[in-house]
């Protein structure tokens, strides 16, 4: 009969039961923006996007200028190289050239102490005939004694030609390399940054700063809208909160969205305020409100800044 009533538009319009419901609370859709900017304030080279340009996950958005970022990683592998090579000169010894030299000193002092002591034997017998003296055939045996030295000293050398280093200056030489190889992969890292990509699929809502322009932290290139990168807010009367929490969901109702849109509620505030100037009106200018957060649900089609109801599951709309 009701429904019947509400086809009347003059009868419609002075029976109450043919308004639409009250809605549980009224609201906005909010973007949850990416702002993309370098990690260091660089000049930027090229924009690969426009406004309104489409985007995948890991798509190139901007080419930040790379030209000190490629300097300073050909100093780091410089660096790296030099002290890889210090620490294979450490493990390894002297270079086989040295010990060559010192082989061959070796060699020349195993000779002159052979000969030292030929000497010495012989004047030791021409001494023992009287063909020589006692002081000629010390002398002998002391330039024999001196011979021998020398080879011990060779052979003392040429051994420690052939030890690696000590083990705290390898040890010294390897926190080197280590060092080295950190800063050149901390090169590596600041030259990908200047690689601008997307960190998920979206849209390029605006572009903020053009090619030439500097951008860095604080200052970003771009702002890009997720997909499914926005949120609720809602305000719910005082008299209405105490039927919502964390979890509840919500049917979503605006103008030209499809029908059985919902919302999971992600956040209620602790205290009420003034109803904002967003949803302001004659009706609930004085009314006290709660500002209710709320996640949609497979809602691709609302745009941010979009005036959304609410009414919960069952209380009709």
């Amino acid at each position: 009969m009701t429904g019947l009533v509400c086809t009347l538009p003059l009868v419609s319009a002075l029976f109450t039961a043919c308004a639409p419901p009250v809605p549980f609370a009224t609201g906005y859709v909010e973007g949850e923006y990416v702002l993309i900017a370098p990690v260091a304030t660089a000049q930027i080279g090229r924009l690969a996007v426009a406004r309104g340009d489409r985007v995948e996950n890991g798509a190139i958005l901007v080419e930040m200028e790379r030209r000190d970022a490629d300097i300073a990683l050909a100093e780091a592998e410089a660096a790296l190289a030099q002290a890889e090579s210090q620490l294979a000169n450490l493990r390894e010894g002297r270079r086989p050239e040295e010990i060559r030299v010192i082989e061959a000193t070796l060699a020349s002092a195993h000779a002159q102490a052979e000969e030292a002591d030929r000497a010495a034997a012989r004047l030791l017998s021409l001494a023992g005939r009287g063909a020589a003296t006692t002081t000629q055939a010390d002398d002998a045996a002391t330039a024999a004694t001196v011979a021998h030295a020398k080879v011990a000293e060779a052979e003392a050398s040429l051994a420690v030609a052939r030890l690696p280093a000590r083990p705290q200056e390898i040890a010294a030489a390897e926190a080197a390399v280590a060092g080295a190889r950190a800063a050149r992969e901390k090169a590596e890292w600041n030259l990908d940054q200047r690689r601008l990509t997307a960190p998920s699929a979206g849209t390029i809502e605006d572009v903020i700063r053009s090619a030439g322009e500097l951008a860095g932290p604080s200052a970003p290139v771009l702002s890009l809208l997720p997909d499914g990168g926005v949120k609720l807010r809602l305000y719910v009367p005082q008299t209405n909160v105490a039927a919502v929490t964390q979890g509840s969901r919500l049917s979503v109702r605006c103008d030209g969205c499809a029908e059985g849109l919902t919302a999971t509620v992600t956040y209620v505030a602790d205290a009420p305020e003034f109803t904002p100037p967003v949803i302001y009106s004659l009706e609930n200018r004085q009314k006290l409100v709660y500002l209710i957060e709320a996640r949609p649900e497979d809602a691709p089609g609302l745009k941010p800044g979009q005036i959304v109801d609410v009414v919960l599951p069952g209380s009709g709309g």
